[in-house]
């Protein structure tokens, strides 16, 4: 079995990275870790585009349907693929607190369910517009009482909550809602259990408290501080603030809990710090921050507490 591929930069190199030479601007800090390449061996990718962090490891889905499990240090655990991959493959992960795996199975409009090593342990949901029922499910969070939230797009825009027992509570937007949604792609809960969502085609980021009302919108297209081009993950730093993987901007960005910009991470390009398509971003404890480079097949981590890791809006 081959192990992953890492690169471990070394200090001039890192000073390199932090530096642009060639008129296109900074990256932040350089990355701590570099690992992935294209394949279908253990820490290699074909196409990563979702992860979620668990038990301060992580998790991450490839268009292959594969799920693959690594350490806070980039170090491949174990692997599983889904049951059904030929209609289409997965967009969205994530975890409750008892330590499942939830599975937006996309394009067979359900949510599997596995335990960490990769067993089965059930699903719910079917194709429809009814209560309970998806177009295209995107992503699944779950929240501290067990409850899930799951996004879709397709035949409706829109979030649906769910009891542990996968019983339909109720949805937020849909053709009816009060708030109108473009293929909302990422779920994030904070400690509340507000329910934070990138409207992805809309190009900002929604709020919302634990009862699905709306409490702010933040971010329109565009590539200058505060400004987002088709966010999809998120997650939190440990002070609070919010991380965006932006996939049309080729960047990580940085805002607080009003939707200011703090600052951003990368630039398009294929070397160290540089990003093709970021699907996704997931924070591991001491805020080491993993971003999914989708279009380069591999895994950058970055210290987001490091001085220098955010460049600063402009």
């Amino acid at each position: 079995m081959r192990s992953p591929r890492a690169i471990i930069l070394p200090l001039g190199l890192m000073a390199l990275a932090c530096v642009a030479c060639d008129g296109r601007g900074t990256t932040g800090a350089a990355p701590l870790l570099v690992f992935g390449r294209t394949g279908m061996g253990p820490g290699e990718f074909s196409y990563p585009r979702a992860a979620v962090a668990a038990g301060g490891e992580f998790y991450v889905v490839d268009k292959a349907a594969r799920i693959q499990r690594f350490t806070a240090d980039g170090q491949f655990v174990c692997e599983w693929e889904m049951p059904s991959k030929s209609a289409g493959k997965p967009t969205g992960l994530g975890a409750g607190p008892d330590g499942r795996i939830y599975v937006a199975d996309t394009h067979y409009s359900r949510v599997l369910i596995f335990d960490q090593r990769g067993e089965r342990l059930g699903e719910f949901g079917s194709f429809g517009q009814g209560p309970g029922q998806f177009g295209l499910p995107t992503d699944v969070v779950a929240d501290r009482e067990g409850c899930l939230y799951v996004s879709e797009y397709g035949l409706s825009d829109r979030v649906s909550k769910f009891s542990p027992q996968f019983e339909f509570l109720f949805s937020i937007g849909g053709p009816d809602g009060a708030v109108q949604f473009r293929r909302p792609q990422g779920l994030l809960l904070d400690e509340n259990d507000g329910l934070w969502v990138s409207d992805s085609c809309h190009h900002r980021i929604c709020q919302f408290d634990s009862a699905g009302r709306l409490v702010r919108t933040f971010g329109c297209s565009g590539s200058a501080a505060g400004e987002l081009r088709f966010p999809y993950g998120m997650d939190w730093l440990s002070d609070g603030t919010l991380v965006v993987a932006e996939y049309g901007n080729n960047r990580v960005q940085r805002f607080d809990r009003e939707g200011r910009s703090l600052g951003t991470w990368g630039r398009a390009g294929r070397g160290p710090g540089e990003l093709a398509y970021p699907w996704a971003v997931v924070v591991l404890p001491q805020d080491r921050v993993v971003v999914i480079d989708s279009g380069n097949n591999r895994v950058q981590i970055f210290d987001g507490r490091a001085p220098g890791s955010w460049q600063p809006p402009k």
